[in-house]
């Protein structure tokens, strides 16, 4: 099994490396074989006012804001070159502590400088600027001015690529960034901002590790102008709460409990794929998961048997060697949470077929439930575990698809792709892909979007930089000369 070494967890506070603070009662483990590696920190009451302080000093001051479009994609462009030497560590990091296989984590971490490249493409394109015809003849100037500072919180199943998309995106907007890792995987995006924060003014890029109170204490304060929320509906909800209060805006991409949607002509080895790509990326952990299998019911046995036969040669196992298909739970209490929603379904039948390892770790066979109630499997489980609908006709298939409070993002999968095309547009979901389940968009330049409780306000190239800022229109509504 191989060992990852931890780096010292510190917050970076107005330009200093620190490591005060206190621990938090819960550890950090090496998914691998369960081993609590690490305490979890949480940052002092002190660091949280310094690093409030020192980001409202830098947006006061202009030191970050006012420098040209031009100029900040310089800065940005450089960033982007330093994290591509480090994108090797980052991945190893990640794939020790979240349990993602080396393969994807390696491919993510793409994500970590091209995030910085592409916002920096941005700033050259225009992206904040717009220009009309005034009613004089003279231009009227749209521009897009930054909030100020931003709290970018984190989540766990791919830290530091979240990350670098929002801090990239509020960089380039303009706003300095206190950067919030997740609790239990922390060090792939400390990596990532000491690696840079030496590029920007000091008190532009902090970071401050913790969970909820640290959170807590940084997105209620008024000094903080936007928050950026990747995680689960329960921690959404109360960011939306918080941020509220001063009415400041809140990006929130939250779960997806996504389902998939094989037409009856789809080819069972592309219907077989798509639900093991789902399955085994990030472990099912991620919010564009597999939730929901919907499958013709005469069609019911003959894939629920073949996935299950596909799922029973997938290696589960040490998730830095590349020959592993997918690796362990992020934690055992997570692990526990998995374990404890399939028992519910009890009264189902649960299809596990894949072997694992006969050690100690936080080992979950990837599961169906199948014979369940609809009604039972509207809630997200957050892992490697999907519920089996069979449906008689496409409408009945589309209500099964369109049957949750969620709307992220849905699979159709089938052999005429201009029926899949005419189902697809059917699901109600920011994103609905057609024969494909990468974790990657269908396009760089098109917004991944959220319905219902699955998020608020869009994320994607253009969208997560302008969601920083507002628009000020300035012009000359009257000649006097």
């Amino acid at each position: 099994m191989t060992r990852v070494v931890l780096p010292e967890q510190t917050d970076l506070v107005a330009g200093g490396w620190i490591s005060e603070g206190a621990e938090r009662a819960e550890w950090i483990e090496h998914s691998s074989d369960g081993r609590a590696e690490q305490v979890q920190r949480e940052a002092s009451a002190a660091s949280v006012e310094t690093a409030l302080a020192a980001a409202w000093s830098v947006h006061a001051s202009g030191a970050w804001s006012s420098r040209t479009d031009h100029e900040r994609a310089d800065v940005l462009e450089a960033a982007a070159d330093r994290l591509a030497a480090v994108v090797p560590d980052i991945a190893a990091l990640e794939s020790a502590t979240t349990g993602a296989v080396i393969g994807t984590t390696s491919m993510l971490g793409f994500i970590v400088h091209g995030a910085f490249r592409l916002a920096a493409d941005q700033l050259r394109s225009g992206v904040l600027d717009a220009r009309f015809d005034g009613p004089t003849g003279r231009a009227v100037e749209v521009r897009r001015l930054p909030w100020g500072p931003a709290l970018l919180l984190c989540p766990w199943n791919a830290p530091a690529p979240m990350a670098a998309h929002k801090a990239a995106s509020a960089l380039a907007a303009g706003c300095p960034v206190i950067v919030k890792p997740p609790e239990r995987a922390p060090h792939g995006t400390m990596v990532m901002v000491r690696t840079i924060a030496d590029l920007f003014p000091p008190g532009t890029v902090q970071l401050l590790h913790g969970g909820p109170n640290t959170a807590t204490a940084l997105m209620t304060d008024a000094r903080v102008r936007a928050v950026s929320f990747t995680g689960g509906i329960v921690g959404g909800r109360a960011v939306a709460h918080a941020c509220a209060e001063d009415l400041k805006p809140a990006q929130l991409e939250l779960g997806g409990h996504a389902p998939l949607l094989i037409l009856d002509d789809a080819p069972i080895e592309h219907a077989v794929a798509g639900a093991l790509g789902l399955l085994l990326t990030l472990n099912g952990q991620w919010c564009r998961a597999l939730g929901r299998l919907l499958v013709p019911e005469r069609r019911r046995t003959e894939i629920v048997d073949a996935v299950a036969g596909a799922l029973s040669s997938v290696v589960v196992g040490d998730p830095i060697d590349p020959s592993t298909h997918m690796g362990p739970i992020v934690h055992s209490a997570h692990r526990a949470h998995l374990q404890r929603r399939v028992d519910d379904f009890s009264d189902g039948r649960i299809v596990r077929t894949t072997q694992l390892p006969d050690r100690s770790g936080n080992w979950f066979a990837p599961t169906l439930v199948d014979g369940v109630d609809p009604s039972r499997t509207v809630d997200e489980i957050f892992g490697p575990v999907a519920a089996v609908h069979g449906y008689r006709h496409l409408d009945e298939a589309v209500a099964l698809a369109n049957g949750t409070d969620y709307g992220l993002e849905a699979y159709v999968v089938g052999g005429d792709e201009d029926a899949a095309m005419g189902a697809a547009r059917r699901v109600r979901a920011g994103g609905v892909k057609v024969n494909g389940v990468s974790p990657i968009s269908l396009h760089l330049m098109a917004p991944r979007p959220a319905f219902g409780v699955s998020g608020l306000h869009d994320e994607g190239t253009a969208e997560t930089i302008r969601f920083f800022g507002g628009n000020q229109v300035v012009g000359v509504e009257n000649s006097l000369g």
